[in-house]
């Protein structure tokens, strides 16, 4: 009988511990991830609606910052010889858009604010920081776009001096 009671107890005990387990989910900082990718994705959408050239700038600025923080910096670029590193990739980005896309978008949109409000200089700035920041191909749309605007740029103060 004494047998029968242990026995029970701990079968007891072994399915309470099996229940116990499933039924309290992991938590993961999938949540933490989630508030920071819409931080970015308000400051972005933001930055595109606004018709102030300050607050658009101030956009850019916080995207660019982002952009910079999401690069990846593999440990093995300081090891690998320079001939190895071409045919290593990079990992892969973890969030669902290209942060450096976005702030690539978001200058043009504050120099072109920039340009409309009579600002050339702070204009000539923001097309010559997106030319520099996003230098690569993958970013040649935004290149195109920024090379474009500082051409036009420059013809139309070139115009106004004759």
């Amino acid at each position: 009988m004494r047998k029968g009671i242990i026995s029970l107890v701990g079968t007891l005990l072994l399915a309470l511990a099996t229940v116990g387990c499933q039924s309290s989910p992991v938590t993961t900082p999938v949540r933490y991830d989630n508030v920071r990718f819409m931080d970015v994705w308000s400051t972005y959408t933001h930055c595109l609606s606004t018709e102030e050239t300050q607050a658009a700038l101030l956009d850019a600025n916080k995207l660019r910052d982002v952009s910079l923080a999401q690069l990846p910096r593999s440990p093995l670029d300081n090891l690998l010889p320079t001939r190895l590193k071409s045919m290593v990739s990079q990992p892969a980005s973890r969030l669902a858009v290209d942060v450096r896309a976005m702030a690539a978008s978001c200058g043009i949109h504050a120099g072109e604010l920039a340009m409309s409000a009579g600002d050339a200089e702070l204009a000539m700035d923001q097309f010559r920081d997106v030319l520099h920041s996003h230098a690569d191909s993958d970013y040649s749309y935004y290149t195109a776009q920024a090379r474009e605007r500082l051409a036009h740029l420059q013809l139309t103060l070139q115009a106004a001096l004759r």
